[in-house]
């Protein structure tokens, strides 16, 4: 059944467990440093003019050994300063070295909100507009492609200086091991407060994955991490080396007669680009939470009439809330997938027995997933104590 969820997440939606921990340990970071909201994404790096050539297209600020802190270390491959826990293969990893989890899931402050900054006349009557697209090679963004837009947007289409500061995030938080799908990054904007981010397969190459950001949503720290961190679950659980990619549908999107041949002829979970892999995160996720509630939701999915589908989705939802982390995981289980992926990121181990806790425990079976939780943490501590 074709979802009619992107794969994005609308920078509006605040789950019923909204991070507060998370929120809290950010607004403490630039409460103690004196940083605003809006310098929240601030580092050493200058602007990019549009005319450079590709040699100097160089938009990611790298730290150096010198830059680390005692309880840091260095990754030359990355060039980057983070907190590092110790794992075993079997995914056990070292508590003496989780210090610094202690302060990421343990401060508590008051709570400071960001207001997305920038003039955006008429946002509510415009559509989802690109304002820049870049061709990522590894931690760089380069080959800056300017779309055509109209007058209100050129100011956001002009600032690099903020294109480079998201990337920059986001290559921070995310390892580049993790991200070798990832081939495009898309600055857009739809006007504030509506779609903060998105992944979707490239329209070149089925198998490559390009990542857009809302450029007038990036200002509120807790939103941007948390939405950062659910877009990778997507890249990480939907990439060609868990999903087998259906080339004709790739170019043949919208056609609903082949989507429904190809779904009908795949044996296992069809999240809507091909076949999932037997043994693949979305697969196992959706064989223990979904099946036995897809066909109900998909009836839901289907309804064309907007209130009616409204009503409906948030009855299934309301009748099982426990079941998800968030109102918006219910709307699909690739979203589901990434809501608990971002909560098992930033949040303690559950300790109680509720199907969303155990979604979250879910990722704990794979001992490679949690060594990466291990290592982001590490980074987003690292990259929000700098500040």
């Amino acid at each position: 059944m074709k979802y009619r969820f992107p794969t994005g997440i609308p920078s509006t939606r605040i789950p019923a467990v909204r991070w507060i921990v998370l929120l809290c340990l950010l607004t403490t970071v630039l409460v103690l440093t004196g940083c605003t909201v809006e310098e929240f994404l601030s580092d050493d790096v200058q602007p990019i003019e549009q005319t450079q050539t590709d040699e100097d297209d160089d938009y990611y600020y790298t730290e150096t050994a010198e830059d680390c802190w005692e309880d840091e270390e260095f990754d030359e491959v990355d060039q980057l300063c983070y907190s590092v826990v110790y794992c075993d293969e079997e995914g056990i990893c070292e508590e003496e070295e989780y210090d610094f989890l202690d302060l990421l899931f343990g401060l508590v402050d008051e709570l400071v909100w960001g207001v997305a900054g920038g003039d955006f006349e008429d946002a509510a009557e415009l559509e989802e507009n690109t304002l820049v697209t870049y061709r990522v090679d590894g931690n760089q963004i380069l080959e800056p492609e300017l779309a055509a837009v109209t007058d209100d947007l050129l100011d956001f289409q002009a600032d690099t200086e903020a294109h480079q500061k998201i990337w920059v995030y986001f290559a921070r938080l995310v390892p580049p091991e993790q991200r070798p799908y990832l081939t495009k990054y898309v600055v857009f904007t739809d006007g504030p407060d509506e779609v903060l981010a998105f992944v979707t397969p490239d329209t070149d190459d089925p198998t490559k994955w390009l990542l857009g950001v809302d450029i007038t949503d990036t200002s509120n720290p807790e939103e941007l991490t948390f939405t950062l961190i659910h877009e990778f679950a997507h890249l990480m659980t939907l990439n060609s080396g868990q999903v087998s990619v259906n080339e004709y549908l790739a170019l043949e999107p919208d056609n609903e007669e082949l989507y429904e041949e190809a779904a009908a002829a795949c044996s296992v979970y069809f999240p809507g680009e091909g076949c999932s892999e037997p043994t693949s995160y979305i697969n196992a996720f959706y064989e223990r939470f979904w099946a036995d509630i897809y066909e109900e939701w998909s009836e839901i999915s289907w309804m064309e009439d907007e209130d009616e589908y409204a009503a409906a989705a948030e009855e299934f939802y309301l009748s099982r809330e426990d079941d998800f982390v968030s109102d918006y995981a219910a709307t699909s289980p690739e979203e589901d997938i990434a809501e608990s992926f971002a909560t098992f990121v930033l949040k303690p181990k559950p300790t109680g027995d509720t199907l969303a806790d155990q979604k979250v425990a879910f990722f704990y079976d794979y001992p490679e997933l949690v060594k990466l939780r291990a290592e982001m943490s590490g980074r987003i501590y690292s990259r929000l104590r700098r500040r």
